[in-house]
């Protein structure tokens, strides 16, 4: 099972259940969903890899000294990639099982929630795109981050797009869920430049 899906309690000094080290990978290959084995370097692997690597920044977002508007709202997009990651370390033939289980999926409404988040923000504080923004000049440590994580969003998105293209994976929405997140790190970086009393450069 991927790192980021195992179920580990600690406590009194004791691991209770599975063990991080499991050398299961030594070999270069890891687990995916249902005891299934792929290569690390598949394109399956590449894609939940970047987007564990994008949760992980989001985290360090969180605690950049970001708004908490902010945290409450990248809060809802890390629940959302914890299911993405699920699905993705998913082969499509064990979908059905996944389903069963009753994993979370990326949906229509979560995009949707994206976008409803973007607009809201851009309405409020009267954010445009007028150019391309220079990471880091104005504003503070959390909208350069945002910005990171937005670069990062991007390239989990080219991984994801390359399955689709494969034809392994079916749900268009985990692709669309990336693009406008990437939207909504954009626009949270302003808004971000905006609280720490910066003008918005954008």
């Amino acid at each position: 099972m991927p790192s980021f899906l195992r179920a580990g309690r600690r406590g009194h000094g004791r691991v209770h259940g599975m063990s991080v080290i499991t050398k299961r990978g030594d070999s270069g290959e890891t687990d995916l969903m249902f005891g299934r084995r792929s290569p690390k370097t598949a394109p399956r692997i590449e894609a939940y890899g970047t987007v564990d690597e994008l949760n992980s920044l989001i985290g360090v977002v969180r605690h950049s000294g970001v708004s908490s508007r902010t945290v409450e709202m990248l809060d809802g997009v890390q629940a959302r990639l914890v299911g993405a990651m699920g699905e993705l370390a998913t082969m499509e033939e064990d979908l059905p099982k996944y389903d069963a289980k009753g994993y979370a999926r990326i949906k229509a409404e979560d995009v949707a929630w994206l976008e409803e988040q973007a607009h809201l923000l851009e309405k409020e504080c009267d954010i445009r795109f007028k150019g391309w923004a220079r990471p880091g000049k104005e504003g503070s440590l959390g909208s350069a981050y945002l910005d990171l994580a937005r670069s990062v969003c991007r390239r989990a998105e080219r991984r994801v797009v390359a399955l689709r293209l494969d034809h392994a994976l079916s749900n268009v929405n985990t692709a669309l869920f990336l693009n406008r997140l990437s939207d909504l790190c954009w626009v949270l970086a302003r808004f971000e430049a905006l609280a720490a009393g910066e003008k918005i450069q954008a």
